[in-house]
């Protein structure tokens, strides 16, 4: 089902020059985002990267850090990024950016260069309603246990080399020392293990929220459902990645299946329009990827609060 975004959230601009101009106007629009998570920018000369990274100033630290991707994703500029190069006719499934890192952005910032010709929305679900709506006794094991993250670096999924932005092993294995990822080598093929929350509070707002990507990354949460039987027919050491609960314990097929419930019954969605500007809290807010035909061409951006 179709659900449209409310008017509070939705930064018209009509009249207006540019993004930073608008927010000068309306100084209580950060109040507005954190309430509800997200804000679109629609009316705004938003036509290019350029001015994309532009209008970023207003409304964000911007981060050209790159490390640990699980996506495959073109660096277009220093700030601005393909928001994904997964195939078009795959759903991404609900996740937070970087959820899994010690550092991760507090904010994304999507722009539409080019809607797709059918589908290719970007849903969200509010991280404070899936908290309420999984079962608490989940929620606590969840907060107890944390995510443990698995990955794969051979044959399948992004490369080391792409995930991190890095050629060198010694460098990489640096950075894991450096971050708290458990690592190992087997010749060129890298091994990585990482623990992270499931459960946090908002360093803004304090609301507890669920903040994981549990479910996308999980070998079972993987879409379309023929990649997902074709990952699972091969040895867990080749899945590119997969989650565990952080005690090691695998996470039961049955609640891979209530989390996937409870992200589509939380999300709504709206159709992309040419130039408009999405600003997400990342924290606040999943996002995902629907399938889509035509040349969609989303930019994105991440960083932290002003």
């Amino acid at each position: 089902m179709l659900i449209t975004y409310p008017p509070q959230s939705l930064a018209d601009g009509r009249g207006y020059e540019s993004i930073d101009n608008w927010t000068i106007e309306n100084p209580d629009w950060e109040a507005r985002f954190y309430s509800h998570g997200y804000m679109l920018f629609r009316g705004f000369p938003i036509t290019s990267i350029a001015a994309f990274e532009a209008a970023l100033s207003a409304i964000m630290r911007p981060s050209a850090e790159f490390a640990e991707e699980t996506s495959p994703r073109s660096r277009l500029s220093d700030q601005a990024f393909t928001s994904t190069d997964y195939p078009p006719s795959y759903f991404i499934q609900f996740h937070h950016e970087f959820s899994y890192r010690r550092n991760y952005p507090q904010r994304l910032a999507f722009c539409c260069l080019s809607p797709a010709r059918l589908g290719g929305a970007t849903p969200l679900a509010d991280s404070r309603k899936m908290l309420r709506r999984i079962p608490a006794d989940l929620v606590e094991r969840f907060e107890r246990r944390g995510v443990m993250y698995l990955r794969n670096f051979g044959e399948l999924g992004v490369s080391w080399q792409d995930s991190f932005g890095e050629a060198s092993k010694e460098k990489v294995s640096d950075y894991c020392r450096g971050n708290g990822i458990e690592y190992s080598w087997s010749g060129e093929y890298l091994h990585t293990r990482q623990k992270a929350p499931a459960v946090i509070s908002h360093p803004i707002t304090g609301e507890r929220v669920w903040f994981n990507s549990a479910l996308n990354l999980n070998v079972s949460g993987i879409e379309p459902e023929s990649i997902r039987r074709a990952l699972k027919s091969l040895p867990e050491n080749a899945y590119p990645t997969n989650t565990c609960y952080g005690s090691g314990e695998p996470i039961e097929p049955e609640v891979i299946d209530l989390l996937r419930q409870a992200y589509a019954a939380e999300a709504i969605r709206f159709t992309w329009q040419y130039g408009d500007l999405l600003l997400i809290d990342n924290i606040l807010m999943a996002h995902a990827r629907d399938p889509f035909e035509g040349s969609r061409r989303i930019v994105t951006a991440m960083g932290f609060a002003r």
